[in-house]
């Protein structure tokens, strides 16, 4: 009997460090950073001189029931910096009669019969490249890139990337919400791409703003749980095992909404939490193969992917804080010390990004977001039958982002 309990008093305290790993990380992160900082150690900027060659890109935007946000991208596109591109809308179960475009890259691809499908879209999409196009990139149809996006991603690929991500950046933060949802953006920004970067390791990507090599996406077989959301998981799994390393292009700025009520926050987080659980499996295959092959850029990529979304991390973490009060204090002031550590890190890191609403007066709606990820939590078996869309109302053009980019809108309280 007291073998048993010792066993699982192993399992529980190995199951702490798992959940306290993550809570730290962000500390461990932020003085890596200042250490680095202070030895002049940066990340890798762009090598402009590196560049031989032009590569052509073959740009997929899928849009679906709309076409509202097609112009402003479209737009965005036809105001880069660098030409050898085309681009490819898949208008799926849209009007299309307004999406008039003289220029020959602009192509506009309406599927025979409606797929209401974003993968399908997609595939539809790459089965329509020009033998020319070198390079997949991938938008949303709320997205937006800045003039010099193709151009910094050129340089990239020239330096032998076969994946790269761009920088995403908020083209909306005039909501509580929307707030919130660049906050997340900003730690993503921070620990998943910046601090990989310097580290020389492979960053985490979405499913807009990507770009892969066409060989490389071409050996991506998307299986049925993609079709009903988190198809980007499935995508940086296998671009991760498929390349060297998933380069970041901070320099190559594109924009997107973030979601600004609490409707589509709630609908934005059941896909993510659905997704995470959908190819949790996956993530351990990856974790294992890094693993199997030595690779720590594997490896650490994989333990990044198994964390549980930061909701279920907070509430898992702390119910051990309690338990742990009546078992061994000791490891219960240990959890404070580390929960005092995440949010002490967490406020640095999204500090620069508080412009408006200050931190201290967005962070009373924190219960709020919880309740709201608590309710999406209880809603995941809707993402099984269907793919939720959130609604994206900010239709706003590229020379608007870049005027505004300046300033700080008022941020107003939604419901």
């Amino acid at each position: 009997m007291q073998k048993t309990l010792l066993i699982l008093w192993g399992i529980y305290l190995a199951y702490q460090v798992f959940l306290a790993s993550y809570l730290v990380q962000p500390f461990l992160l932020l003085l890596i950073y200042s250490v680095s900082k202070a030895l002049g150690i940066r990340p890798r900027s762009t090598p402009y001189e590196s560049v031989t060659r032009d590569y052509q890109f073959g740009i997929i935007i899928t849009a679906h029931q709309s076409t509202e946000f097609i112009p402003p991208i479209v737009d965005s596109l036809l105001k880069q910096t660098y030409d050898k591109f085309n681009v490819y809308v898949v208008a799926d179960d849209c009007d299309v009669r307004q999406l008039r475009y003289f220029d020959p890259r602009i192509h506009i691809l309406v599927p025979p019969a409606p797929l209401h499908d974003q993968v399908a879209s997609l595939e539809y999409g790459l089965r329509q490249l020009s033998n020319n196009d070198e390079v997949v990139v991938i938008f949303d149809p709320d997205n937006l890139a800045h003039p010099d996006f193709l151009r910094v991603l050129n340089v990239w690929y020239n330096n032998g990337f076969r994946a790269v991500y761009g920088h995403m950046q908020s083209k909306n933060k005039s909501t509580t919400y929307a707030q919130i949802d660049n906050w997340g953006a900003a730690l993503s920004n921070f620990m998943e791409r910046d601090m990989r970067s310097l580290l020389g390791l492979s960053v985490n990507i979405s499913g807009s703003g990507i770009s892969v090599h066409k060989a490389v996406y071409g050996n991506i077989q998307y299986d049925q749980r993609s079709r009903t959301g988190g198809f980007d998981k499935h995508l940086q799994i296998d671009v991760a095992k498929g390349v060297d390393r998933i380069a970041f292009a901070r320099e190559a700025i594109f924009y997107d909404e973030k979601v600004s009520d609490a409707g589509n926050f709630e609908r934005q987080r059941i896909r993510w939490i659905a997704a995470h659980f959908k190819f949790l499996g996956n993530a351990f295959g990856l974790l294992f193969t890094g693993l199997r092959r030595f690779d720590f850029n594997l490896i650490y990529f994989g333990y990044n992917l198994i964390r549980p979304p930061y909701f279920l991390l907070m509430a898992q973490s702390f119910a051990c804080m309690v338990i742990d009060w009546f078992i061994l204090r000791s490891l219960s002031v240990a959890w404070f010390i580390a929960f005092t550590l995440f949010a002490l890190s967490f406020l640095v890191i999204v500090a620069k990004e508080s412009k408006g609403r200050s931190i201290i007066d967005t962070i009373q709606f924190i219960p709020r977001i919880f309740y709201r990820q608590l309710r999406a939590l209880l809603k995941l078996r809707v993402s099984k039958k269907k793919l939720l869309k959130t609604e994206n109302t900010h239709v706003v053009y590229i020379d608007e982002v870049i005027v505004a980019s300046s300033a700080a809108p008022p941020v107003r309280a939604s419901s």
